[in-house]
């Protein structure tokens, strides 16, 4: 089981595998994406959980206060900081 600090840094590098680097530098990642990989599945136990505490410490970005399958796979889950 990991802490919320190392499920925020699983999260981060799976953006950058999983996504594609931006016009702005920054990597994305869809939503349905991070959710249907299974490193990711099998790793992080509550991935909304994470998303969330990775986005009230600035780490992500995305345009929804929680992300539900399939209304919101396409939504982009932006990589703030490396």
């Amino acid at each position: 089981m990991l802490d919320i600090n190392s499920e925020i840094d699983f999260l981060k590098e799976s953006i950058k595998r999983l996504g594609a680097q931006r016009d702005d530098g920054k990597y994305a990642c869809p939503y349905g994406k991070l959710l249907r990989d299974d490193k990711v599945s099998n790793t992080l136990e509550a991935l909304n959980g994470t998303l969330k505490a990775a986005k009230k410490q600035k780490k992500v970005s995305f345009d929804a206060e929680l992300l539900l399958s399939p209304r919101d796979d396409a939504v982009e889950v932006v990589l703030l900081e490396d």
